[in-house]
């Protein structure tokens, strides 16, 4: 089946607020739970409606990776060994989200999409979290090693994007257009086990304020530039 990219709403850009949940998006904590109220879309594209129809496809949750490399201010700062610091959530925009069928299906798979959203940032941050620190050959420890997450930041963000990619249209091909119940388990139990599994790489609250303040704490700044993705992939739009 083809896939179906017209109707997965992805977001890039930052809003300006501070609090952790807003009038406009959710963001993903431990234990969130999308809610019928979050969906305050609507769409007057009767053609698009009956296209998602044709389709079986009765809900469109509007799911974003937010991402963010703040590096140190300061060239001295750098060489005294300050870290550059990452942030990632998972985001889901109101305004963009809609039922055609309200309904708790639709409502499980919207939160199954979030999910695995979610996974993916998880995965960004296990990926770059294993690159901070460097063995040293002829000493017993560890050091951070300075500079290697701006080198590597784009690659992993990548990495992150691409499996959320690739298993939220799976999903929609094997679920949500078949509405095959026990291929929507198979999903939620894989999903499941990797939200426990990346555990301690979930999306945390001062993430989610760095991203919608856009302030980088003291002392720091948004990178002005980003090194490229090592695999070649360009930008993943997610």
């Amino acid at each position: 089946m083809k896939r179906l990219v017209l109707i997965l709403a992805f977001f890039v850009s930052l809003p300006s607020f501070a609090q952790v949940d807003t009038e406009t998006h959710r963001f993903w904590q431990p234990g969130a739970q999308l809610t019928f109220d979050d969906f305050q879309g609507s769409v007057s594209d009767s053609a698009y409606i009956k296209k998602l129809s044709d389709l079986h496809i009765y809900h469109q949750v509007a799911t974003g990776f937010w991402s963010a490399l703040d590096v140190p201010k300061s060239k001295r700062d750098w060489n005294k060994g300050l870290q550059e610091k990452y942030y990632f959530c998972a985001a889901m925009e109101k305004s963009n989200s809609f039922f055609i069928v309200r309904d708790s299906t639709e409502l499980k798979y919207a939160q199954l999409i979030w999910d695995i959203c979610e996974v993916s940032t998880r995965i960004s941050r296990r990926n770059l979290a294993q690159l901070q620190f460097i063995s040293l050959i002829n000493e017993d420890e560890s050091i951070k090693a300075n500079g290697a997450i701006s080198i590597q930041y784009m690659t992993c963000l990548n990495d992150g994007k691409q499996f959320g990619i690739e298993v939220t249209h799976a999903f929609f091909d094997e679920v949500v257009t078949t509405h095959d119940e026990q291929a929507y388990q198979k999903f939620r139990g894989q999903i499941d086990d990797l939200l426990d599994e990346l555990s301690e790489y979930a999306t945390t609250e001062a993430e989610i304020r760095r991203l919608t303040t856009n302030q980088p704490d003291k002392g720091y700044i948004l990178a002005p530039s980003l090194m490229g993705d090592f695999k070649q992939r360009g930008e993943i739009r997610y």
